[in-house]
């Protein structure tokens, strides 16, 4: 191979560029070579933010890699030349993203419930406080969705709506959510 050509992973441009000749040709091996290609470039890129501490959760680099692997799945046809898209589409995810979780950072969590009565239990007392504590460990996201689910009362629709999101990634994330939960307590 070249020096100066440029390589994604192990793949490189003209493999790329001859698998989507073929998937756009309605070859489907190569549209499924393509797509598990893209899936590999995209979560190696968003990894190596997530190590670079740029993204907070291994689920969120999922999410990105699922929102451009979409992307991808509804404009193969469309696309004239792979690099420039790849570059262009994984960095616009990202920035979308972290203008999206970087604007929901201020929520604020309201914590009337936990105002403890004189006649409370102290064992009450000791499991609010281990939820709350809890719920403060999470990340910022996380936190939104069971507080909006369970305090706020929204369906996942609604959920996904205020924090412009899929409803499928919310749902998925808020029961990997309660089953981290589960599993701590």
């Amino acid at each position: 191979m070249k020096k100066n050509s440029r390589h994604y992973s192990n793949f490189s441009k003209a493999e790329l560029d001859k698998l989507l000749q073929g998937a756009k040709a309605g070859d489907n091996h190569k549209f499924n070579s393509l797509s598990s290609s893209i899936r590999e470039i995209s979560h190696s890129y968003y990894y190596s933010k997530y190590k670079l501490g740029k993204i907070q959760s291994e689920d969120d680099v999922d999410d990105l890699c699922q929102n451009l692997f979409l992307s991808f799945a509804k404009q193969y046809q469309n696309i004239e030349n792979i690099e420039n898209w790849l570059r262009r589409v994984l960095f616009l995810t990202y920035a979308n993203w972290y203008k999206k979780s970087s604007k929901n950072k201020n929520f604020e969590f309201d914590e009337s419930f936990y105002q403890q009565d004189e006649a409370e239990d102290i064992t009450e007392r000791a499991d609010h406080e281990t939820i709350v504590n809890m719920l403060n460990s999470l990340d910022e996201k996380k936190q939104q969705i069971i507080k909006l689910r369970f305090w706020g009362g929204l369906k996942f629709s609604e959920i996904a709506e205020k924090l412009d999101g899929n409803e499928a990634a919310i749902k998925k994330m808020f029961y990997r959510t309660l089953m981290s939960l589960k599993k701590k307590l």
